[in-house]
């Protein structure tokens, strides 16, 4: 009975689906993995009529989305990359995000954080507050030292290892309380115990009074989108390895991280991106 309700759902789905459309985006996701195309080599890749392609390309060339350059090739044009701007992606891991943030914050009664990495700084994109009158929360919007929050070592614990040494090797890393780490060795070592681990601790290292645990939000390829913390005063939140806080912040980012790794949400699924390279305000 399923498997007939399941091909009669099929069926009623291909009903609706538009062919042009969708072979328009098969267009799209191969000039995407590969570069600049020409129109014999995009055939042959997508399978689709050389025909259908070129009107397809013609139209997004005319609509500015695709370009022909003077070798005949086309390639995405900056139209459709803003389409898919960091703010847009950002929007949709808030989304999957914001369930698991709440009863995480019902849960345990601290303030819950999402953030991303922008440039050498962690910005807070989403955060559902504590609702104890002693709390600790930033505004989405604000940023936090990359080195020294437990958001920042999720994200560059699990992002290109090359790009996580050149933001940390070779520079000053600032000290905001006696428990920063300066060192960026140490500080490299500490990212491995965190990939290890697949968690992150921030103990006093921003502010004395304050704790945090963080992990990372996964992409299909196994790089950090972002992360999401649990953080609380030291003088009342205080949690171990093996807490229930951990183990329950580690289901929520997977759960999370499936949902990223939909068909929905393609546009997370390449190869991560290093860093959002615009400032988002």
């Amino acid at each position: 009975m399923k498997t007939k309700n399941a091909a009669a759902a099929s069926k009623l789905t291909d009903k609706y689906m538009v062919p042009v459309l969708r072979s328009s985006f098969c267009i799209l996701e191969e000039l995407s993995r590969s570069g600049a195309l020409g129109l014999n080599e995009i055939t042959v890749r997508t399978g689709i009529s050389k025909s259908t392609v070129f009107r397809i390309l013609t139209t997004l060339t005319q609509l500015g989305y695709i370009v022909r350059d003077g070798n005949r090739s086309y390639y995405i044009g900056q139209s459709m990359a803003d389409l898919v701007r960091p703010q847009a992606k950002m929007e949709a891991i808030r989304r999957a995000a914001m369930p698991e943030m709440l009863q995480l914050r019902d849960k345990f009664g601290e303030t819950v954080n999402l953030g991303y990495l922008e440039l050498d700084k962690v910005t807070y994109a989403e955060v559902v507050p504590s609702e104890y009158a002693l709390r600790l929360h930033e505004k989405p919007g604000a940023t936090i030292c990359l080195h020294a929050s437990a958001l920042g070592k999720a994200i560059l614990a699990f992002s290109d290892e090359e790009y996580a040494s050149s933001l940390i090797r070779g520079r000053e890393l600032q000290m905001i309380t006696r428990n920063t780490i300066t060192d960026p060795e140490e500080f490299m070592a500490e990212l491995k115990k965190v990939r290890d681990h697949g968690f992150a601790f921030d103990r006093g290292e921003t502010s004395l009074l304050a704790t945090c645990v963080a992990a990372p939000l996964l992409n299909a390829a196994g790089k950090a989108v972002a992360a999401l913390s649990i953080s609380g005063p030291t003088s009342r939140f205080n949690p171990r390895k093996d807490s229930e806080v951990v183990e329950t912040l580690l289901k929520s980012v997977a759960t999370i991280s499936r949902q990223l790794r939909s068909p929905a949400h393609a546009s997370l699924n390449g190869d991560a991106p290093k860093a959002s390279r615009r400032r988002v305000g």
